[in-house]
Parts: C-alpha cells; sequence; structure tokens
C-alpha cells in the first residue's frame, strides 16, 4: 500500500512539473513551418510584400504602408506616408544599406550595426528587421524564445498570426517592441515568385 502511495505522489509531482510550464526553451507554435521561411531568405528566391505598419512611441499614434522587395543579393524597403506620400527608401545590398528620405538627403551606411531610421523618428535594426518580418531570428545574433516569438537585440518580436503561402508559413500579424516602440505589423499580401 505505501508504494502505491509513493507512486501517487512521484506521478503527482511530474504532472504538476509539466503543467507548470517548465521548459527549456518555450516555442512559437509554428516554429517548424516559420524555420522553413528562412529558404526565402537565404536560397534564390524573389519575394515580396505589402503591409501596413502601425507605431506607437510616447503615446503618439501613426500608421504607414510598406512594400518590402527581396532579389537574391539585394533589398528595397519603401515606406509610405498619409495620402501615398513616399517617405523614405531603404535599398540593402548585403551589409550595406543606402537611405533615401528623398530631397537630395541620401545616406550611405556600410556595415551597418545600429538602426535605420524609417522617417518614422527612432531606428529600427534593419538587418535583423528583414529576418523578423519572415519570422526568423537574425543569424549570427543572440535571441530567446518566449512564448510565441522571441526577444533580440532588446526588441520582444511576438507572431500574433501565421499564415500559408505556397508551402511556407509566414507572419501575417507581428507586434514588436521596444522600450516605449510598439510596431504592428500586418502584411497585406505576401508575394512569392
Amino acid at each position: 500500500m505505501r508504494k502505491g502511495w509513493v507512486l501517487f505522489w512521484v506521478f503527482l509531482a511530474i504532472g504538476a512539473i509539466g503543467a507548470s510550464g517548465c521548459s527549456v526553451a518555450p516555442k512559437i507554435s509554428d516554429q517548424g513551418g516559420l524555420e522553413s521561411a528562412s529558404g526565402l531568405i537565404l536560397n534564390d528566391h524573389v519575394w515580396s510584400l505589402r503591409g501596413r505598419l502601425a507605431v506607437v512611441k510616447n503615446n503618439a499614434a501613426e500608421s504607414v504602408r510598406i512594400k518590402w522587395q527581396h532579389w537574391p543579393g539585394r533589398e528595397k524597403l519603401v515606406v509610405y506616408g498619409p495620402l501615398g506620400r513616399q517617405l523614405v527608401v531603404i535599398v540593402l545590398e548585403g551589409r550595406n544599406v543606402v537611405v533615401d528620405y528623398g530631397a537630395d538627403n541620401k545616406i550611405i551606411l556600410q556595415d551597418v550595426t545600429r538602426g535605420v531610421d524609417f522617417g518614422l523618428g527612432f531606428e529600427v535594426p534593419i538587418l535583423a528587421f528583414r529576418y523578423w518580418i519572415l519570422g526568423l531570428p537574425a543569424p549570427d545574433n543572440q535571441f530567446i524564445y518566449v512564448p510565441e516569438g522571441f526577444i533580440q537585440n532588446g526588441w520582444r518580436v511576438f507572431f500574433a498570426r501565421i499564415v500559408k503561402v505556397q508551402r511556407y508559413s509566414l507572419p501575417k500579424k507581428v507586434h514588436l517592441s521596444y522600450g516605449d516602440v510598439k510596431l504592428k505589423l500586418l502584411v497585406d499580401q505576401w508575394q512569392l515568385m
């Protein structure tokens, strides 16, 4: 009889530990599918996305539209403000970045380690951001998995919704936060070629 009670308490303790949510590395619900998206950046794929980016900073909100295009070895991000006015064009080639704010205000950055201002008044780590929009942590940077996302470079990246596009699981809705800056990306269209 005593042996039965010991086994009961052992199984109860194991069940309590498992139910408490203890785990070494929490995973994104569709981690395997999201990791397959790495092929979109790492291989010779051409893709684009169109979406909306809501920004909240210091309790002030703003919304912009974005278009991101990826070709092997080159990427282009265009940010549009109110009434479709182009705010900034960012071109990435390897680790080099050209930021064009228009009106002869162009900045060429080589080996970018800091962020880039999308024309919104704060910097976003563009080299990491290009992975985050695909649902991936940037390579060569440490990150920590948290439920439904990860933390990297001080940014919390949370995937609120994942959609299937061809054979890839890609983010439809992404929440990013860093201090008092909060971004919400809603992808209206993924196009894979």
